[in-house]
């Protein structure tokens, strides 16, 4: 859903230092939920998905409004310097996910050089 869907699609459900991630999804897009842990405290989790059950846990980011499962958004409910970790959090998960995907890239072209040059070796010899 609008402001979930790019977060929700880089990150797993999982503890990132003070900060809980919660990814999740239905039958019309994308749910995304951070959640500030108390200073100290491991996320205490219950059921998989679910936010953290630590008593005096705060939802920081997730479903500002609309239609639960139709039309909802998210953003920011809360504002404070937990924005600024998430921030550093997304750009060092996109650097390493697209490192990732550069290595991918260049695995692919030198088997297709291998490729290429097997089978241009082959008809050369024919």
């Amino acid at each position: 859903m609008n402001g979930a869907r790019e977060y929700a699609g880089i990150f797993n459900t999982g503890q990132f230092g003070k900060l809980y991630f919660v990814c999740g999804s239905h039958a019309r897009g994308k749910t995304f939920h951070v959640y500030v842990l108390p200073d100290g405290e491991d996320a205490i989790i219950r059921h998989h998905g679910n936010p953290p059950s630590n008593k005096d846990a705060v939802e920081v980011y997730g479903m500002l409004g609309g239609q639960n499962g139709w039309t909802e958004y998210y953003g920011w409910k809360h504002h404070g310097p937990w924005e600024k970790d998430f921030i550093e959090l997304v750009a060092v998960r996109k650097a390493k996910i697209e490192s990732i995907e550069k290595d991918k890239q260049v695995s692919i072209k030198e088997k297709n050089d291998v490729e290429k040059e097997r089978v241009s070796g082959l008809l050369k010899r024919y």
